[in-house]
């Protein structure tokens, strides 16, 4: 699995590194084109059928979330790779970046302008280590907060086929996403996404697999 040779790679932080452009438009494609697939299974999806035979989506009013072991997801045989070349392809620009093996993926469907929170990866399901927390984005553009230990929080434009990776001694670095921009994801996405953003979020948690 190759990543764009147009990325654009900045440590922002021993342990945060921001990848521009890793995904090509092809990638881009097939990843919106996975996650619907995903997201429209009647169970497990990003949707809800309510009684009345509505749908509405299955964590709020603007937000669709799955979360699974890997192996639970459609070709995970592609996309724990995809994760693995990410990575080590911030492990060349960032010696604090520590090897992950990816045994969850959280996948979200941002359907507003609405973002979430000022969190951290804390929980067990996120994982019990400083193994890196891969997130790449595609559809439409947001900004993205981290709050960097002696650093002024800051901002970040994440647009469709960006990944940012954190891990090592920024593992519990606190992030948001302020804002979704619709009308932002590129055109070759509006077939499959039209004005939406997704979100995949890799996390090495061996210690919840036997859950």
């Amino acid at each position: 699995m190759e990543i764009s040779p147009r990325v654009g790679i900045s440590v922002i932080a021993p342990g945060v590194v921001l990848l521009k452009g890793s995904l090509d438009e092809s990638m881009q494609v097939w990843l919106a084109q996975f996650a619907l697939e995903a997201g429209s299974d009647e169970k497990t999806g990003f949707w809800l059928t309510m009684p009345d035979g509505s749908r509405v989506l299955n964590s709020d009013k603007g937000r669709g979330r799955m979360y699974d072991t890997c192996s639970k997801f459609p070709r995970s045989d592609k996309i724990e790779p995809l994760c693995l070349t990410l990575v080590d392809r911030a492990r060349v620009e960032d010696t604090h970046m520590p090897q992950m093996q990816p045994t969850h993926l959280l996948l979200l469907y941002y359907a507003t302008m609405d973002g979430m929170h000022w969190h951290t990866d804390s929980d067990a399901n996120d994982g019990l280590n400083d193994h890196p927390i891969v997130s790449i984005s595609v559809g439409n553009s947001s900004d993205f907060g981290i709050k960097v230990l002696g650093k002024p929080e800051m901002y970040i434009r994440l647009e469709s086929g960006d990944a940012i990776i954190w891990g090592g001694p920024n593992r519990m670095l606190p992030h948001c996403v302020k804002e979704v921009f619709p009308g932002t994801s590129p055109s070759y996405l509006r077939p499959y996404l039209d004005n939406a953003r997704l979100n995949f979020t890799f996390r090495d948690a061996p210690n919840i697999l036997a859950e």
